[in-house]
C-alpha cells in the first residue's frame, strides 16, 4: 500500500523538488467508521477535512485482522506466514536479506520516527528508527532534513470499551446496529462508546494536523491516514471478515507533489489495496 510509495520518494530528490515529508497517521481497531466514509454515527471533523483536502481509499484492507500480525505486514512488505508472524506476540528473527522500509527511507536521508506503539511482533532491528518513543518527533532533525514521522493512537483501541464510561457523546439510541448483533441495551452502549473513542482520537488527530500547518511544513509533506485494522466488536477484530480486515486510508498529497496523488482533492478511488 503506502510502502511502495514511501520507498519510491527516496528517488524524487533534485534541484527543483527536494524529497516530500511523510506524516504517517495511524489509529487502532477502527473499521472506516468516520463521517468522509458515510458513517451516520461518526464525529471526526479533523479527518473529513483531510479527506475534502486528500484521496479517500474506500476498499484498502489489512492483511490480518488483528494488530501485531498486520503491523509485521506493513513493517516489511511481507506477508505474516512468510516469516512466522501470524500469531500474536511471536518473537521472530527478521531474515538477514529483509529490511524493515523505515532503513531505506533512513538511506535516503530522512530523519525516520515512531511515536509511540511498534508491536510489529518480530524481533527489531533498532538501528532503523532514528527516535522511536513517546518523544519521538520530526522538530528534532537537522535543519533542512527531510522526515518520515509516525504518530500512532490508541485511544480508540479494544481497551477503549472495557470500562464503561457513564457519560457519553454519542446517543446509544441512535446507534446503527448491524445485523449480526444482538439489538440489546449493552451493545448499543458499547457502540456508542467505541464511537466516542473514534471521536476523540479525531481530536489526536486535528492536534498533529495543526501543529504540521503552524510549523509551515504542511505545503511539502504528504500525510497518510489508516487504521491497522477492522473494529473490535463482535465478527470485526480478529475475524478474518471484511469488518475485521477493512481500513481507512486517507492521502494528502501537497500542490508541489501532485503528479503523485492517486486523484484529486476530495476525491475517492475504489481501488484495491492492501498492506503489501
Amino acid at each position: 500500500m503506502g510502502i511502495t510509495f514511501l520507498c519510491s520518494c527516496s528517488g524524487l530528490r533534485t534541484p527543483e523538488l527536494p524529497p516530500p515529508n511523510i506524516l504517517w497517521i495511524t489509529a487502532e481497531d477502527i473499521g472506516p467508521f468516520l463521517g468522509c466514509y458515510g458513517d451516520p454515527n461518526a464525529i471526526t471533523p479533523n479527518l473529513d477535512r483531510l479527506a475534502s483536502e486528500g484521496v479517500i481509499y474506500q476498499n484498502a484492507f489489512a492483511n490480518a485482522p488483528v494488530c501485531a500480525p498486520a503491523r509485521s505486514t506493513i513493517i516489511t512488505g511481507m506477508y505474516p506466514p512468510g516469516l512466522g508472524t501470524q500469531h500474536m506476540r511471536s518473537t521472530n528473527e527478521v531474515p538477514d536479506f529483509v529490511r524493515l522500509y523505515p532503513g531505506y527511507l533512513r538511506d535516503a536521508g530522512y530523519y525516520c520516527t515512531n511515536n509511540r506503539k511498534k508491536d510489529y511482533n518480530l524481533i527489531e532491528k533498532t538501528e532503523e528508527w532514528d527516535e522511536s518513543s513517546g518523544t519521538a518527533h520530526y522538530k528534532n532533525r537537522a535543519p533542512g532534513q527531510p522526515f518520515f514521522a509516525i504518530f500512532n493512537f490508541t485511544v480508540c483501541h479494544e481497551s477503549c470499551i472495557h470500562q464503561t464510561m457513564e457519560k457519553l457523546i454519542h446517543d446509544p439510541a441512535a446507534m446503527d446496529i448491524p445485523p449480526y448483533h444482538p439489538d440489546v441495551p449493552e451493545v448499543r452502549h458499547d457502540w456508542a462508546q467505541h464511537y466516542d473513542k473514534i471521536t476523540m482520537m479525531d481530536t489526536l488527530v486535528g492536534n498533529v494536523l495543526t501543529e504540521l500547518e503552524a510549523s509551515g511544513l504542511a505545503d511539502s509533506t504528504i500525510v497518510f491516514f489508516y487504521g491497522d485494522h477492522g473494529g473490535i466488536i463482535g465478527r470485526s477484530k480478529r475475524f478474518m471478515y471484511v469488518t475485521g480486515l477493512r481500513v481507512p486510508m486517507i492521502v494528502r498529497v501537497p500542490e508541489a507533489y501532485k503528479h503523485l496523488a492517486p486523484g484529486g482533492a476530495g476525491s475517492e478511488t475504489k481501488q484495491m489495496v492492501s498492506f503489501i
